[in-house]
Parts: C-alpha cells; structure tokens; sequence
C-alpha cells in the first residue's frame, strides 16, 4: 500500500506501571518484564520496515525503541512526543492522587478517568498542541515513508485521536495499552486505513 504509514506504540512497562504511579516527566526506565515484553514484540514484528523510528526522549521509550529498532532503522529523538507532565502528580499513586487535599477535579470520558487541574501539570489543550506540532513534522519531513513513533500513554491518546479526526476531548477515550501497535495508513494526509494489535496478547501483526 502506498503513501505514508504512521505505527504508534506505546513504551514496554516499568515499575510505575505496575505500581500504579504516574511517571509523567519523571524518567524511569523499563523494568525487567518490560525488558522482556519488548523483545517479545520485536520478534512479533520481525517482518516490519521503518525508514525512521521517532521516540520520545524519555527512558522508557528510548529503550523499547532501541529494542524495536534492531534491524537497523534510524532512531530520532523528538521531544515533541514526550509524555504529559502531571505536576503534583507525578511519582504518586492512583489511591494518593484521590486523596490529595485540595481535591483534583476528574473528569470521564469513556471508560477513562483524567485529572483536569493538579497543581503543576500541562493541561491537555498544551499537549493537543504538541501532537499538531508532531503531525505536521512527520508529514513535512518524512512524507510517503514508514514511521514508527514510540511515546506515552497520554501523548498517543491525543495524538491518536488527531490522526483519526477527533477533537481534542473525544481522543482522551481511548487509552493504549504497554505495547499496543496502531497502524494508520495515509493517502496523502487522508486517513483510508487503521489496525490495532495488542502485541502482549500474542495478536497476529499484518504488515
């Protein structure tokens, strides 16, 4: 299939994920089953070509990155994709972060529940911007290629949601898991194409 091919994967685990914690900018590092979970999906996608992997600056991505990346691709960092700040959040957990005095406000979309004002963080209209920033840089510099971005949780949400046609609020309902590949093909800028493999639940990737 011609045109440009953008796959979006988010980072292997780490000991905040399984602790509930948020990382936001706080620059932790896969943990050994995260290790193990992108080795794994390397294998599953042996069959891939990428012209250029774009990571996110932080660890947990950089390495997942490196990890994906072993037949050779280009890696480029691009801080455009780092992962959401959470302020007063950060390095807390999910049971501290409701009980944080005064109250932060939630709000649900979806299935998901976000946090609109902790003390500190970007709010989500600044990390929207980041993803039109994103889009318009792949687009611009490796138009008709095969991109391979590794990010974040809250960063792929948004910037998932743009690539799809979604505003803002509609894309903050569906979270990506660890390891969760989307495939989105372009004709032009024109969306015509999108999967979704869950590549922790041994899906088959189509390539």
């Amino acid at each position: 299939m011609s045109g440009t091919k953008i796959c979006t994967i988010r980072h292997a685990s780490t000991e905040y994920n399984a602790q509930r914690r948020y990382a936001g900018t706080i620059d932790v590092p896969l943990s050994e089953k995260g290790l193990e979970e992108a080795r794994i999906a390397a294998a599953r996608m042996e069959k891939a070509h990428f012209d250029v992997v774009i990571t996110s600056p932080l660890k947990r991505a950089t390495q997942t990155a490196r990890i994906l990346a072993s037949n050779g691709a280009p890696i480029v960092s691009n801080s455009l994709c780092r992962e959401r700040k959470f302020g007063i959040m950060e390095g807390l957990t999910w049971e501290e972060i409701r009980n944080l005095q005064p109250p932060v406000l939630l709000i649900q979309v979806g299935y998901d529940l976000h946090t609109i004002n902790p003390k500190g963080a970007e709010p989500f209209e600044e990390v929207w911007q980041r993803t039109k920033k994103f889009r318009d840089f792949l687009f611009r510099k490796y138009k008709g290629k095969q991109i391979l971005v590794v990010s974040h949780g809250v960063f792929l949400q948004l910037f998932n949601g743009l690539l799809r046609g979604l505003n803002c609020i509609e894309s903050l309902a569906f979270f990506p898991g660890n390891l969760e590949l989307v495939q989105f093909h372009f004709r032009g800028e024109r969306l015509i194409k999108e999967t979704t493999t869950r590549l922790g639940r041994e899906e088959i990737v189509n390539w």
